[in-house]
């Protein structure tokens, strides 16, 4: 689940996960969701993107926008062991050490729960309860839209090149890269998507009931109040009356 909301110049991301399991689960090589941010100008155009996608190549630009995934590796005992390098690592059945996971937990999430079974995040928090994760971006000058979309990969780009390269004993490697290009390279499927309209976080004078727009509703309401009231929405001046001068505010804010 997606929500989008606006505090003066940031867009906050929050995406809360319902289901029984972190998000994203599964094996951790090669599996990622993400967010893509585009803010839009008055005319649709995009003025700003992250999480830029390269359906062409698999490439995901990753170090401006959130990825939820889980980052393993080798310790360098284990390291010295394989001769291997330690750190971030591909190899499923070698690697001993969770370096970040910053997957959301599911609804009933608790911190001891999860280490008991060495599942908690890594290098990231979450509170005992909190099944959902927010993400802020700065809305550039300008916008006036932001659309986001949460992706979903079951295999990225770095992953099966890692097989292909890796397997030297036969062609297997070579052909799991093949059959991947051959079914659209793993290509992301929406999770969700939703839009929102910026503004400048000042309330429209004369818009009584904040939908945006100053119209009849706005009026009427302001007729219903045709007396000393003061601090209610619809004394837009904010004299203690609703009288001609709101009237005339709204009018000349009208649409």
């Amino acid at each position: 689940d997606m929500d989008l909301t606006q505090e003066d110049n940031q867009l906050n991301v929050r995406i809360t996960n319902w289901s029984g399991h972190s998000l994203p689960t599964g094996y951790p090589e090669g599996r990622r969701m993400w967010l893509n941010v585009k803010f839009l100008d008055g005319g649709g155009a995009t003025i700003l993107e992250h999480g830029d996608y390269d359906w062409t190549t698999a490439e995901l630009v990753t170090d401006d926008t959130k990825v939820y995934e889980t980052l393993v590796g080798l310790t360098p005992g284990m390291a010295k062991t394989t001769g291997l390098t330690p750190g971030e690592s591909f190899h499923l059945v070698l690697n001993n050490i969770v370096l970040s996971d910053n997957r959301i937990p599911p609804k009933g999430f608790t911190n001891a729960a999860f280490e008991a079974v060495l599942a908690q995040p890594v290098n990231y928090s979450y509170e005992d309860g909190q099944h959902w994760d927010d993400t802020e971006y700065v809305i550039p000058e300008n916008a006036v839209q932001a659309v986001v979309t949460l992706y979903h990969q079951t295999t990225t780009k770095e992953y099966i090149e890692f097989l292909r390269y890796s397997n030297v004993t036969d062609a297997k490697g070579q052909i799991a890269y093949d059959q991947w290009v051959i079914g659209g390279m793993s290509a992301p499927m929406v999770m969700d998507s939703a839009m929102i309209d910026l503004g400048d976080g000042e309330p429209i004078p004369g818009d009584v009931n904040g939908d945006g727009v100053v119209n009849v509703t706005d009026l009427l309401l302001m007729l219903s109040d045709w007396v000393p009231c003061s601090g209610c929405p619809t004394d837009v001046n904010n004299d203690g009356y609703v009288n001609v001068t709101d009237i005339l505010i709204a009018i000349s804010n009208w649409g």
